[in-house]
């Protein structure tokens, strides 16, 4: 790996975004039609817990690939959208795990971020929740080569969710760490992570794969 000139210094904790509005709210995987689907107010600012346990980053490294377990936050603003639909502002977002030869992965948002916005849509069941995010990714190391070695998202990540409220209920965990409660956001292809040149050109370094994540409102104020 060659490693790449620092853009920001590595986050060694990853820090709870403050603020947003607790709403009470049932979130499920499947559309529950007995319910109405609501959207939060526009304008509002919702924090949110985020936990992918399990995610592969396909590397070039022989099997078994590593296997990373992200625990973060994130902060959204509700824009105005239309009829039957509002858009989600990515403020803020921070995950961070650890591997034994990578030292902490972070991921973060890009200084320039230009990705397209999230998407609530409600239909007749429920809410469709489409999150489209663009993310930057620091690795602390690569063996016994330090870095920081710094990537971005070459296509925005995208994740589906399907819901009768949003926000989704706060998460609270099992005894390993792993989420339990909020909602799960299925990612609906590979996040590509590698460089892009000054003239566009587009170099892979790895994949995240499998990178299901689970959401949960954080209590605070907006």
């Amino acid at each position: 790996m060659t490693s790449l000139p620092s853009r920001r210094r590595l986050l060694g904790q990853v820090v709870a975004a403050a603020g947003g509005t607790l709403l009470a709210g049932q979130a499920g995987r499947a559309f529950a039609a007995s319910q109405p689907a609501s959207f939060p107010p526009i304008g509002q600012t919702i924090n949110l817990s985020l936990n992918a346990f399990g995610a592969t980053l396909a590397v070039n490294l022989p099997p078994p690939l590593p296997t990373l377990n992200f625990i973060g936050s994130m902060r959204v603003k509700v824009l105005a959208g239309g009829a039957d639909f509002v858009r989600l502002q990515t403020l803020h977002l921070t995950m961070a795990a650890h591997h034994p030869l990578f030292g902490t992965v972070t991921l973060r948002l890009p200084d320039l971020d230009v990705g397209p916005l999230s998407i609530l849509k409600i239909g007749p069941g429920g809410i469709t929740a489409n999150w489209n995010q663009s993310m930057e990714a620091t690795f602390e190391r690569s063996g016994d080569t330090e870095g920081p070695f710094v990537y971005e998202t070459l296509d925005p990540a995208k994740w589906v969710a399907h819901l009768t409220h949003y926000p989704p209920p706060p998460q609270q965990t099992n005894p390993n760490g792993s989420p339990t409660g909020g909602a799960l956001f299925q990612l609906q292809a590979p996040i590509r992570l590698g460089t892009v040149s000054p003239t566009g050109k587009k170099t892979p370094y790895a994949q995240l794969q499998g990178m299901n994540v689970n959401q949960g409102q954080l209590p605070g104020t907006a």
